[in-house]
């Protein structure tokens, strides 16, 4: 198998080592024995963290279940091999940003002393995750919004299908505000004046009148309010959606109370 190194410890001629992919972490242990030398588990100890390996090894099941790790079997090591190096020293550690935060601005406000006393190791904190978003996007947490925005996306794509809906793509560079008002990002587009689309609300509706009964979009929206609440957010990707009404708005209501079921069903 070929993981991300994401801890190592020696113990006399062993070596364990934690291996990561993704969100999923695995024990491994090295031991010298015929086949592997002591040289071999001491190089094993001083390869860097996040350095790219690839093992191997035979899964067994320990005695006892390893706790730390997310999957509860073992990896005893036959080969070990370095991919990638990583560098000597980070930004900043896995382990170090992958702390519960509550409030971002208050850790961010913390210093000296204080941060030392409060917090039981480093406070990670935001500009320097930013600044090395790569390194950031390996923590955990970070690395499952982008699976559950996945999931949220293909399931919704899945209902919407499944309901006889069509999938369309709309203009992003407008002519003019798609809902009016003045909040739009302007630029100019080969000398005319032009906007980023704050919604595909009118192209829905043409649709629907070329009759298109039902029709989805899953894509980038943008609005220029001047917020910095996460309800008033600059860009976003927006699931939209549109159909025709028979009889009763409670046909559309139905159908959004099946597909937020389905979704989180789903997930």
């Amino acid at each position: 198998m070929r993981g991300r190194l994401h801890t190592s410890r020696g113990k006399g001629g062993l070596a364990f080592l934690v291996i990561r992919e993704q969100c999923f972490t695995i024990q491994a242990v090295l031991q010298a024995n015929e086949t592997i030398s002591k040289g071999m588990v001491n190089f094993a100890n001083k390869v860097p963290k996040e350095t790219i390996i690839e093992v191997v090894a035979t899964v067994t099941v320990p005695d006892v279940p390893v706790e730390t790790c997310t999957q509860k079997c073992e990896l005893q090591i036959k080969q070990f091999w370095v991919i990638n190096r990583s560098a000597p020293i980070l930004p900043f550690q896995i382990e170090d940003a992958s702390r519960l935060c509550i409030n971002q601005e208050a850790e961010d406000a913390k210093g000296g002393e204080e941060e030392e006393k409060e917090s039981k190791g480093t406070v990670v904190k935001q500009d320097v995750r930013l600044n090395n978003r790569i390194i950031d996007l390996r923590v955990p947490t970070n690395n499952a919004i982008f699976k559950i925005q996945s999931g949220v996306c293909t399931l919704y794509r899945e209902f919407m299908l499944n309901r006889g809906f069509v999938e369309i793509h709309t203009p992003k560079m407008i002519g003019g505000a798609s809902e009016g008002g003045a909040n739009v990002f302007k630029f100019q587009y080969f000398g005319q004046d032009a906007c980023l689309a704050q919604s595909p609300q009118l192209y829905k509706q043409m649709a629907l009148m070329g009759d298109l009964d039902r029709v989805f979009e899953i894509g980038p929206v943008f609005r220029a309010e001047q917020s910095n609440t996460n309800r008033h957010l600059t860009e976003f990707t927006g699931l939209d959606m549109e159909m025709t009404i028979k009889e009763h708005y409670f046909e559309v209501l139905d159908t959004l109370s099946d597909l937020l079921v389905y979704i989180f069903n789903g997930l």
